[in-house]
């Protein structure tokens, strides 16, 4: 089959939607499949308007010139000389600005067209600033360079399927394909997309846009949620949808456990994410103030992620006097992850709303015991007393307890730390993720043949007549 795979994330920019869609595109590769993925390259409208007012002023200045040697007129009085410079120094300003983005970002310079793992890639200009976030705004600009780039892209790789990724930017772009060129489309709802009250950065957005986010979902040929948890929360949104449940899965042969984990220095408490408002990171603070209050002192809360709330985060820090206990990794990039997951002792997790996290998949394959909170799609991962523990949502003593007890039992931690690899290993393997897509794939496809053939045979019929 031919495969078009439309995401506005995709590495090396977003977080565990982007690496799933990658990790699906490269098994449909090796199942003998054809794949093209449609995603964003950032770029900056810096230079263009530096460049548009620096010739504006150099032709104010000519004019000025010609205008006083050919006539011997003088237009300083008129203020063309001070506009003319004005122009100039905003021109300089602004190149000056776009050449700091292209050096010092790290999202820049990212190829129109490249092959990874086999899947072609195809990145698109938006005005994105960010590896880690993308606002409002910025998905808007993918939503509109996508409608016009796929139309063409579509036309040339003529693909017989279209799997987006959130409903939520990228729906539309579905939608519209399905309305050109008749294209069977799949949704994958990955957390954030689905219209909750957990999802407090996009509260007020769903009060407008919950009916669009229903008929898009109805207008799909097939949805798809990555837990049962956030096909719960789905249906308060369309609730006689028919929604499919097929989870995340993990890399196993790049996410594996250390071959002796560091019996030395204190116990390493990890969370891996974005620091913003549903990951909640703001309690795992409050917990660690808790631990230190109970005289539990040789732990450390390692930090790995960037986000809005990273200011606040240490500002919370300083005054409840931690910084000798919580640490700040900043963003970590794929290939270093890795080591960061093998020198932790244990996963931590506080977050309100899941879809279900790469995040935890990947502390699970890499044999670390998992303490969270009961959000969608933890529940299906984490095993009371087998691998970990769960707690409310918000309930900061109760989680600082669980790992009050972990942190004194090493052998308690490998154990459940063995218990989590073997879950990876015999339910989350990528390959078989990737064969239920395809499953999804052929019914649909079967059945847009289906209702052409009907539709042609309903039109010969009213011809005869």
């Amino acid at each position: 089959m031919r495969i078009l795979i439309i995401n506005y994330e995709f590495p090396p920019i977003g977080a565990g939607g982007g690496k799933a869609s990658q990790k699906i595109a490269a098994c449909l590769v090796e199942m003998g499949h054809t794949v093209r993925v449609i995603t964003s390259r950032p770029t900056q409208l810096y230079t263009y308007f530096g460049n548009l007012c620096l010739l504006s002023g150099l032709g104010f200045w000519i004019y000025l010139i010609y205008a006083k040697f050919a006539f011997n007129e003088d237009l300083s009085d008129h203020g063309f000389t001070l506009l003319g410079s004005f122009l100039l120094l905003t021109g300089f300003i602004l190149r000056s600005t776009g050449l700091t983005w292209e050096l010092t970002n790290p999202i820049r310079g990212l190829k129109p067209v490249e092959f990874i793992d086999g899947v072609e890639v195809r990145r698109i200009p938006v005005l994105r600033q960010r590896q880690e976030y993308c606002s409002t705004f910025e998905m808007g600009t993918f939503l509109a360079s996508g409608l016009w780039h796929s139309i063409f892209q579509t036309r040339e790789f003529k693909p017989d399927v279209v799997h987006i990724f959130f409903g939520i930017p990228d729906g539309p772009i579905g939608w519209m394909l399905k309305r050109i060129y008749g294209l069977p489309y799949l949704i994958s709802l990955r957390g954030a997309d689905v219209p909750s009250d957990e999802v407090k950065r996009f509260a007020k957005h769903y009060q407008v846009l919950r009916p669009l986010v229903r008929r898009l979902w109805q207008d799909a040929d097939a949805t798809v949620a990555v837990s049962n948890g956030l096909r719960e929360f789905a249906a308060e949104t369309a609730p006689d949808l028919p929604i499919d449940v097929i989870p995340n899965a993990i890399e196993l042969s790049v996410f594996t456990p250390p071959r002796q984990r560091q019996t030395d220095g204190p116990v390493r408490l990890l969370f891996v994410g974005r620091l913003n408002a549903f990951k909640n990171v703001e309690m795992l603070i409050e917990t660690a103030s808790r631990l230190k209050a109970m005289g539990i002192e040789g732990f450390e809360l390692q930090l790995a992620g960037e986000g809005e709330h990273r200011s606040n985060l240490e500002r919370l820090v300083v005054e409840k006097g931690l910084t000798r206990q919580v640490r700040f990794l900043g963003w970590v990039d794929r290939t270093a992850i890795v080591e960061v997951y093998r020198q932790a002792d244990l996963f931590v997790t506080a977050t309100t709303w899941e879809g279900m996290p790469n995040t935890v998949l990947e502390a699970m394959a890499c044999g670390l015991p998992v303490v969270g909170t009961r959000a969608s799609g933890l529940g299906e991962l984490v095993r009371e007393g087998v691998n970990g523990y769960l707690v409310d949502i918000n309930d900061a003593a109760t989680l600082a307890e669980r790992l009050a007890d972990l942190i004194d039992n090493p052998h308690e931690r490998r154990r459940m730390g063995k218990e989590s690899r073997k879950i990876a290993e015999q339910e989350f393997a990528w390959d078989y993720i990737a064969e239920q897509y395809v499953e999804i794939y052929k019914r649909i496809a079967v059945k847009t043949v289906d209702l052409g053939s009907k539709k042609l045979e309903i039109r010969s019929e009213q011809l005869e007549s």
